[in-house]
């Protein structure tokens, strides 16, 4: 069992300051195909490597590397994730899985949604993107300076929604798929608190 993982993904690669090693320190560290040129681009040692290395465009050797064939059902990011749940991780922190493709971008947040739905708790975090992915309960976002807060139903609504601590505060809403509602909100410091009864909630804080 393990309580943190950290997974190096292959989207777009973070600066060093986004990173935070006091996490990583103490983190399993998994490498999801062009994510260990990430870690390596970082100076940081992999727990494990895995994927079909397709956009790595080598393999790499030791007996830590875990290969997968192209023709498989999941993306490398989500062999790393299932990976995680499988060795007991209840925190799960993505890097390198912002930007690039739309359709590997929504692939990865159905990532965030397999992390929760599973009773842990996940984040992707780029040089301008925060995002995370919650079951019904009730959760605090802290406020970073010259980002915004969106909040996005990612199932056909969220209901009971109440939102203190922000610009636009909200008492028992409900917010459904096809709305933008939960569009560009602003913490006040030093955080936002967040609940919600039903559905699942997709929160976004993005550099202004």
């Amino acid at each position: 069992m393990i309580d943190t993982c950290v997974i190096f993904a292959g989207g777009d690669p973070v600066r060093p300051e986004t990173i935070d090693r006091s996490i990583i320190e103490k983190a399993y560290v998994i490498c999801a195909d062009k994510g260990f040129a990430l870690a390596e681009s970082l100076g940081l040692k992999a727990d494990i490597v895995l994927g079909d290395f397709d956009s790595l465009n080598y393999t790499p050797t030791g007996d830590k590397v875990l290969c997968f064939p192209p023709e498989k059902d999941d993306t490398d990011l989500m062999l790393a994730v299932n990976k995680a749940l499988e060795m007991g991780a209840e925190n799960i922190v993505i890097y390198g899985a912002c930007g690039g493709r739309i359709d590997h971008m929504i692939g990865n947040i159905a990532c965030l949604a397999l992390i929760a739905e599973k009773g842990a708790k996940g984040t992707i975090i780029g040089d301008n993107d925060i995002i995370s992915l919650y079951m019904p309960c009730e959760f605090s976002v802290a406020y970073k300076e010259g980002f915004s807060l969106s909040l996005f139903a990612y199932s056909r609504e969220v209901s009971g929604l109440t939102i203190s601590g922000a610009k636009y505060s909200v008492d028992n809403c409900t917010l459904t798929d096809s709305v933008t509602l939960g569009v560009s909100n602003e913490i006040i410091p030093p955080e936002a608190k967040i609940s919600f009864s039903e559905g699942r909630l997709l929160v976004i804080q993005s550099r202004l």
